[in-house]
């Protein structure tokens, strides 16, 4: 009866080590997965980011390009402004600047 215990038991045993194996290669290959799968999720949130961070960048760079060309504007407008201005004045004091000049040169006053 001994040796039939023993029998049993020593096939018991092995059946045990084989199952124990068994899940330990399932958890293995389970723990495989959920890498891969993890790092194929790290690669997708990556990509995301990236484009996110571009998209953002993009928008970024046109709000500041749409600033500038406004400023620029403004002070194309300001100088424009300024310069016209100017020309009036010059227009208004012409004759009186080359009476000035002809006076100062010759010593004798222009005619009108």
């Amino acid at each position: 009866m001994q040796s039939t215990v023993n029998g049993s038991s020593i096939q018991t045993i092995i059946e045990m080590d084989k199952r124990a194996r068994e899940r330990v290669a399932n958890a293995k290959k389970d723990a495989e997965e959920i890498r891969a799968e993890a790092e194929g999720k790290k690669k997708q949130l990556l990509s995301e980011y990236r484009s996110n961070s571009q998209k953002s960048l993009q928008e970024l760079e046109k709000s500041c390009r749409n600033e500038a060309d406004e400023e620029i504007g403004r002070i194309n407008a300001d100088r424009d402004k300024k310069t016209a201005e100017l020309d009036r004045k010059l227009d208004q004091n012409r004759n009186l600047l080359m009476n000035n000049i002809f006076e100062a040169v010759t010593g004798c006053k222009r005619r009108a």
